[in-house]
């Protein structure tokens, strides 16, 4: 399977194309599954939580979102997954239903790697998609790194990227010499 190059920010062609509006998905389609397949294998390269299709290069209504596993540190210092990778596929997704409420997090994407800025997301969302097939799916109240994820990538498919949600563009900040400020943050942090 063939990775896919992610498209910049930062570079003026590249930015032209992430700021289409991009298209609904029309069912049937028989390149969808090979096309997510490859969007997970370039996600996943590039440690990222999600991806949308058009950040490499097709302007169709495709997002994939990976939630890492989680990790619990035994006694002796090691860790054991208490609960594996959560992969989801969202086909024509809208955000139906939004919260009133608030939360600042340092945003990253694969879009403009290892930058971060503090980005103001609904606490959650309720989204209604499509899956794989085209059968007609709803999200309901998805919090946390999950209704983070899907408020990022679903601003891609608009043709919006994170540094235009950012209040204070001087929290952007270039991490790739430094860590990022806790472990906290860095869950929510990891690149979309």
């Amino acid at each position: 399977m063939a990775l896919k190059r992610v498209l910049r920010i930062d570079d003026p062609v590249d930015l032209k194309v992430l700021k289409t509006v991009s298209r609904p998905v029309k069912f049937p389609n028989r390149e969808l599954k090979s096309l997510v397949n490859e969007m997970f294998a370039t996600m996943q390269n590039g440690c990222g939580v999600g991806l949308a299709a058009i950040q490499v290069g097709v302007p169709l209504q495709i997002i994939v979102i990976e939630i890492p596993p989680t990790y619990e540190k035994l006694a002796d210092g090691t860790e054991k997954e208490v609960a594996p990778a959560v992969p989801y596929v969202f086909i024509n997704p809208k955000i139906v239903q939004i919260s009133r409420d608030e939360v600042m997090r340092l945003e990253g994407c694969l879009s403009l790697p290892n930058w971060y800025g503090q980005v103001p997301r609904a606490k959650w969302v309720t989204v209604e998609y499509q899956d794989l097939s085209g059968k007609p799916r709803r999200l309901r109240k998805a919090d946390d790194l999950l209704g983070w994820a899907l408020q990022h990538e679903i601003d891609h498919l608009k043709g919006i990227v994170f540094t235009e949600r950012l209040p204070d563009p001087t929290t952007l900040r270039d991490y790739s010499n430094e860590p990022l400020p806790n472990t906290a943050e860095r869950m929510e942090a990891v690149g979309a």
